[in-house]
């Protein structure tokens, strides 16, 4: 889900096999998520200016240096 300029919610189908690729931090007992995000498709490039990885389970992905 992302809100565009307005603050008007839009929802996103996920194809089958696909999750949103993010990263779980933790210090001193407290955790975080982060979503890596990437410039959108072109279709909802007027919602927002960047749009979640989506990568397929199971798919092995290049290690961020």
């Amino acid at each position: 889900m992302e809100k565009d300029e307005e603050g008007v919610s839009h929802w996103f189908d996920m194809e089958a096999h696909m999750i949103i690729q993010g990263l779980i931090a933790e210090r001193d007992n407290e955790q975080r998520i982060y979503v890596v995000t990437e410039p959108p498709p072109a279709i909802y490039a007027w919602i927002h200016d960047r749009y979640p990885r989506l990568v397929k389970v199971g798919e092995r992905q290049p290690a961020i240096a």
